[in-house]
């Protein structure tokens, strides 16, 4: 393994421990924002199958 790979092996755990420590500290948001983003998905999956819906009708 070259030094580049060590670095960024380095970085990353860092980061990541980083990131866990900060959703630890911030729980309530960051389940806020997790549950906002899947309801923004279904709602964009359901606009999704009103127009593929409204496709086929048509036919």
């Amino acid at each position: 393994m070259d030094k580049t790979g060590i670095a960024l092996l380095v970085v990353g755990l860092i980061l990541a421990v980083a990131g866990v420590y900060g959703m630890t500290q911030l729980a309530p948001e960051v389940i806020a924002f997790l549950i906002g983003i899947v309801e923004l998905v279904v709602a964009v999956i359901g606009l999704g199958f009103i127009v593929i819906g409204a496709i086929m009708a048509k036919d």
